[in-house]
């Protein structure tokens, strides 16, 4: 979900005080009088608390901690983020364990820090020509606190009227950061993450009071400690020289081309350093690194529809990704869709067979399944509509069959590859400083467990190392990593296409439908609405709907395809899981970043940036085969109409 916009300095000690003043009664702190700025002595130049042992130093040819020895094809370890800068973080984190505390008001149970570093070279280019060309490097300080108990606390619930208090605060560090600074900085950004703790426990307290409601599952797991002195070295960034290089050349491929409205190529290097430090002990680093290329591009129909197609792909560095002639080819059939969509006719109602074909199974799996796999609870406060954004649908079927007994969902956030192909969706230890750990999820239709994080349930008292995606208050939800649909019994492709036809045959039906690609509204939104087309886009928008297809055919009996565009796939219940009817023998391998926004919230705003915003996005990995659906609703849709310009496209 989208972050709200932190409450400004001098809001923060009025909601402080009033949280305060409830807890205190009044006796020690009054409404108003709560203190703005941090409650402790600033930590520069005095001494402090030793933290707890680092792990044993050990060989740093093994390490990585020295440059000059790193294994060939790997970079270096970070220059921003030293062994003294940790260990000045964890120093603070010691002081804010032993000290921090207002009179009258709980103290911190539990503080963790993730620092993070960012690096990343992307380039964007259009028609030939660079639009963007940039490297941004950075390191990020978040602090976490939970005050109260394990067994109470102030996760997991959203303030009313107040959703962005959640105990976390971030703020960046210089590039060159020293000790103090870094003490500092863990100083600031505890305090203010301790203050929102308050506030947010409060609420809570009163809002069971006057709700009645007294949940006997704790707030809070304890898992085992992740200790580990060893550095995650990784392939160096590709050169902005060598990104825009590619960039130009490919997007050089739409001039002329009469089909096409807009089109931009995109191209990304990125790493991302992360470091764990939490008041129970774990201390350790972990590394992710991806290259990724986006190639989109759109036209209208005409009765004024848009149509948009992309080509989207991840790896672990530009090795794994497609060669320049696959690229062109792939440039040349974006063009070749988008002329063919623009004569194609608008889907009517359909209620029968699809089947759903490489990128179109990825998609109806990331958009229909993938939300309901986690187990943790929907954050206490939101509304029912609100609640309905986090899934659910599963919560409860832990034992049961919940889909056909010829598929198995496994979820393996340490594998590195799935069918011969890079997967970017893995870690050491997830966001909350669990070790990674792969799950079974559904075993021959049976759903054995769920994704979890540090926040139970009913059914799932412990996590499995799956806390990814941070929602509102505050806690991580238990999300897919990279996600494995398996199955027995596939057949070929073809065989597949033809066994959908004699379905709908069977039914009565002229045809059988076949959806080869969704929508994503990351990579194709653009931030060119006028005020009425905008109201238009959020009264017409069902957010529990499927994203629209880009790529859906008819496929008759005797094989012939017939592609149609403005087909919206209905909901998609998880009961129709049980009812697939067949799956193919080849396999998708699909990498992508998925958005912690809505699609909504993408359209309104433009997408991601260049179609990249590698820091803000989740690594994700989905590996199926096809999937055949015995019976589902479909229907058209004249989503994105708008007039089309008045002149024609000017000449050369």
């Amino acid at each position: 979900m989208g972050a709200a916009m932190k409450p400004s300095v001098s809001r923060i000690p009025r909601i402080l005080a009033a949280a305060l003043g409830a807890f205190t009664a009044g006796a020690l702190i009054a409404p108003g009088a709560a203190p703005a700025g941090p409650d402790r002595p600033d930590p520069s130049g005095k001494d402090a608390p030793k933290p707890p042992p680092r792990p044993p130093e050990r060989d740093m040819s093994k390490t990585g901690k020295d440059p000059a020895k790193a294994p060939p094809g790997l970079g270096p370890p970070s220059k921003a983020v030293t062994n003294e800068i940790l260990d000045a973080i964890a120093e603070e984190m010691t002081r804010a364990m032993t000290q921090l505390e207002i009179p009258g008001a709980p103290k911190p149970y539990h503080i963790a820090y993730k620092i993070t570093e960012v690096d990343v070279n992307d380039c964007a280019a259009s028609l030939g020509f660079t639009t963007s060309r940039r490297n941004r490097h950075f390191v990020n300080l978040e602090a976490r606190v939970r005050v109260g108990s394990p067994q109470l606390d102030n996760g997991n619930f959203v303030v009313p009227g107040a959703e962005e208090l959640n105990a976390v605060s971030t703020i960046n560090m210089p590039l060159e950061a020293t000790p103090r600074i870094a003490r500092r900085s863990a100083w600031l950004v505890t305090d203010a993450a301790y203050k929102e703790g308050l506030i947010q426990l409060r609420a809570k307290l009163e809002s069971r009071k006057t709700s009645g409601a007294k949940p006997d599952i704790p707030g809070w797991t304890t898992e085992k400690p992740v200790v580990s002195d060893e550095a995650v070295l990784v392939p160096p960034l590709e050169s902005l020289d060598e990104l825009e290089g590619r960039a130009k050349t490919l997007s050089a491929a739409f001039r002329d081309q009469p089909a096409i409205r807009e089109s931009r190529v995109a191209v990304t290097s990125y790493l991302e350093r992360r470091w764990y430090l939490t008041t129970e002990g774990t201390n350790i680093a972990d590394t992710r690194r991806a290259s990724g290329i986006l190639i989109v591009a759109s036209g209208q129909a005409e009765d004024g529809q848009l149509l948009h197609q992309y080509f989207l792909r991840y790896g672990h560095t530009a090795k794994d990704l497609p060669s320049e002639d696959e690229l062109k080819g792939e440039t040349k059939r974006l063009v070749g869709n988008i002329a063919a969509l623009q004569k194609a006719p608008v889907m009517d109602h359909y209620s029968g067979p699809v089947l759903f074909e490489g990128e179109g199974a990825v998609g109806l799996i990331r958009s229909t399944l993938a939300p309901h796999l986690g187990g943790t609870p929907v954050p206490e406060g939101l509304n029912p509509q609100e609640a309905k954004t986090f899934g659910g649908a599963l919560t409860d079927k832990v034992g049961l069959r919940v889909m056909s007994p010829n598929l198995s969902i496994g979820d393996d956030p340490t594998a590195k590859e799935g069918a011969g192909k890079a997967l970017i969706g893995g870690y050491r230890i997830d966001d909350e400083g669990v070790a990674a750990q792969r799950v079974e999820v559904v075993k021959d239709g049976v759903l054995k467990t769920l994704l979890t994080s540090r926040t139970p349930s009913a059914k799932n008292q412990a996590s499995n190392g799956h806390a990814r995606r941070t929602a509102e208050g505050g806690a991580f939800h238990g999300s897919a990593t990279n996600l494995f649909v398996t199955s027995k019994g596939g057949v070929a492709r073809k065989a597949l296409e033809q066994r959908l036809a004699g379905v709908a045959q069977g039914e009565g039906l002229k045809f059988g439908v076949v959806i080869r690609r969704f929508d994503d509204a990351a990579v194709t939104s653009a931030p060119e609405f006028a005020r009425r087309e905008l109201y238009a886009l959020i009264k017409s928008t069902d957010q529990q709907l499927p994203p629209p297809t880009i790529l859906a055919y008819k496929i008759y009996p005797s094989g012939k395809e017939e592609l149609v565009r403005g087909v919206q796939l209905a909901e998609v219940p998880i009961r129709a899981w049980k009812d697939v009817l067949g799956t193919s023998k080849e396999i998708t391998v699909y990498n992508f970043l998925a958005s912690p926004e809505s699609a909504l919230q993408l359209r309104l705003t433009g997408g991601t940036d260049e179609g990249f915003v590698p820091s803000s996005g989740i690594e994700s990995g989905i590996i199926t085969p096809d999937l055949l659906f015995k019976e589902l609703d479909l229907g058209g849709s004249a989503a994105g109409e708008r007039p089309a310009p008045l002149l024609p496209k000017p000449g050369k």
